[in-house]
């Protein structure tokens, strides 16, 4: 099962944060896949890329948007 994780709300605490959300759900590991959306400015692109490899994923597919972008990650 693919876990869809939107990251594109306005954050009112600092757990709701975009970056925590996503390091949180990544370090867990306990999804193949993980499809986020996430706003170009709270989670570039290139981060997003860095935190998934070092967290054992890869990003398999990536759609860019007008403000966010669409990507899936798959376990390694």
């Amino acid at each position: 099962m693919v876990r869809v994780l939107d990251l594109r709300g306005v954050s009112k605490s600092c757990t709701d944060n975009p970056m925590v959300k996503f390091l949180n759900i990544l370090n867990r590991g306990a999804d193949p896949e993980v499809f986020v959306i996430a706003s170009i400015d709270d989670l570039p692109l290139n981060i997003l890329k860095l935190v998934a490899s070092k967290s054992g994923y890869e990003v398999i597919r990536v759609e860019n948007r007008e403000t966010y972008y669409e990507a899936t990650l798959r376990k390694k």
